[in-house]
């Protein structure tokens, strides 16, 4: 079964997708910051990371940092509020995704499955953030 591990500091969020995505049969994962999730990581080995950028302690973005250096072929999704931060932040670049956060999960989902595919397919897989080489071309 595929496992999505989904890192966000509000419960009620980290629920939500949880309850969502297992009803996609998705094996989910959930953790409350940053530190939580490498751990779980490296202990259950998810087939993709959903992480939130606004997070205590070590956010989203130092997270997704720390991740590639262990992990560097992890399919790895900001779901944020944030959005602007996967544009302008260069640490983003390591992302595979960036999907803003709604209350309708059906982008979220669809981003999933696809960097899934890509990464079973063994092609590169990017949406919503600047190009690898961290130029926004703006």
């Amino acid at each position: 079964m595929t496992t999505v591990l989904i890192a966000d500091d509000h419960k009620n969020i980290r629920e939500y997708c949880r309850l969502e995505l297992e009803d996609e049969g998705y094996r989910v994962l959930v953790a409350p910051d940053g530190g939580e999730a490498l751990r779980l990581t490296s202990d259950d080995r998810p087939d993709l990371v959903v992480l939130d950028i606004c997070m205590p302690g070590m956010n989203g973005l130092e997270t997704l940092a720390q991740m590639r250096r262990s992990e560097p072929d992890l399919p790895i999704v900001f779901f944020t509020s944030f959005a602007d931060a996967c544009l302008y932040d260069e640490r983003s670049r390591f992302a595979t995704a960036c999907v803003e956060k709604r209350a309708d999960l059906t982008e979220l989902k669809r981003v999933i499955a696809a960097a899934l595919r890509s990464r079973r397919a063994k092609q590169p897989y990017r949406l919503g953030l600047p190009p690898a080489d961290g130029n926004p071309g703006l």
